[in-house]
């Protein structure tokens, strides 16, 4: 950060086996390490000491690029979409300033820093969302440098706003989606505490991705920007069918009380333009394909964090594969790969997932 802005820089410290970050001295955000303890009933030590086990979970590019793309194939994983760990807390900073000089500074880093698996890697500019004139202005920015997908706040309370407009239109004419991942932006991490605490407030993380859909369909954001997408990351995927069906609803039966009106119903908004990451809830979002298609959905590992699918992905796919039979491999294949490589024009992943796609379908068996 700049000197007269290093009272805004986000600081990570190490306390009673909890790390802690700050921006000054007001603490933005705690959590506990071990990743692998839930999984393998090891402590990071402990499991980090047996590098060659079979199940090891080890993330050796986590922080070494230079070891990352071996990690991507050894999960059987061609591209993934990046968001920053520290970056997240951007939003977080409380000055404008500062946030504006924090995007660009990761922006810039990331930019540089994934280049040599440019092919594989596509980072999410991180666009400073309390000023729409700042937003607009690092869009421009980061699409001319290259980037392939931009990242703004959640928890704003104000996608209805038309001055989202500009934006969003910018994004649909640069075929730029837009990806709000959970936890960046303007909310309680840790709205409640004591009992319950952490399954509730994890859980409650899907609300944030609820609430900005439903305002920028209701508000007319989404609408009046037909070739903008929106993408959600870590926010799971089974509930995005009855939001649509819940909007339906609502246009209908209070039609004398929406404004502005909408020339596409909720749903069809929400099945042309809004798309949602999966992991391990396969079951519940296979279901929504029937109401909304297959074009809504994308599966993520979300490497390298301990609730994602690493290093067991190609177990998760397997069970997906066999909890639901009635899905098909060209249906499989569209969520594995299709959709991303379509949505994420500029990342140039079409020739990378058409050689996936006729290798992955020539080994599905044929149905008597």
């Amino acid at each position: 950060m700049p000197e007269h802005l290093s009272q805004f820089a986000i600081t990570l410290t190490t306390e009673d086996n909890r790390r802690i970050y700050r921006v000054g001295d007001r603490v933005i955000m705690r959590f506990l390490p071990d990743f692998p303890a839930h999984k393998t009933g090891k402590t990071d030590d402990e499991f980090y000491a047996q590098s060659t086990s079979v199940d090891d979970t080890k993330r050796r590019g986590f922080r070494d690029l230079s070891l990352r793309a071996a990690d991507m194939d050894r999960d059987g994983v061609d591209a993934e979409l990046c968001f920053p760990t520290v970056g997240l807390l951007i939003a977080r900073i409380g000055d404008r300033e500062g946030e504006r000089a924090a995007a660009q500074i990761w922006n810039d880093w990331a930019w540089e820093y994934t280049q040599p698996l440019r092919d594989r890697l596509i980072p999410a500019a991180i666009i400073p969302s309390h000023d729409f004139d700042d937003a607009l202005a690092e869009c421009k920015r980061t699409a001319a440098m290259g980037f392939a997908a931009f990242a703004i706040f959640e928890g704003l309370n104000n996608y209805n706003d038309p001055r989202w407009d500009p934006i969003f239109a910018f994004a649909g004419e640069a075929g730029i989606p837009i990806a709000f991942h959970t936890g960046f932006g303007d909310i309680p991490l840790r709205p409640i505490s004591g009992p319950g605490g952490a399954v509730y407030n994890y859980t409650r993380q899907m609300n944030d991705a609820v609430d900005i859909i439903a305002q920028l369909v209701g508000g007319g954001v989404l609408e009046r920007n037909p070739n903008t997408h929106i993408v959600f990351a870590e926010h799971s995927a089974g509930w995005l069918w009855s939001l649509a069906e819940r909007m339906d609803e609502v246009y209908i039966g209070h039609s004398n009380s929406v404004e502005p009106k909408l020339s596409r119903m909720p749903s069809e908004i929400v099945r042309n333009q809004v798309h949602s990451a999966f992991q391990n809830d396969g079951d519940s979002t296979m279901a929504i394909r029937k109401g909304l298609g297959t074009s809504a959905l994308m599966f993520a590992t979300d490497y390298p964090h301990s609730e994602g699918t690493f290093p067991f992905t190609s177990d998760v796919i397997s069970r997906l594969r066999s909890n639901n039979p009635d899905v098909t491999p060209e249906e499989l294949v569209e969520v594995l790969g299709g959709n991303a490589a379509r949505l994420f024009t500029r990342a140039n992943l079409q020739t990378q997932f058409d050689k996936r796609r006729a290798k992955f379908l020539a080994a599905v068996p044929i149905a008597s």
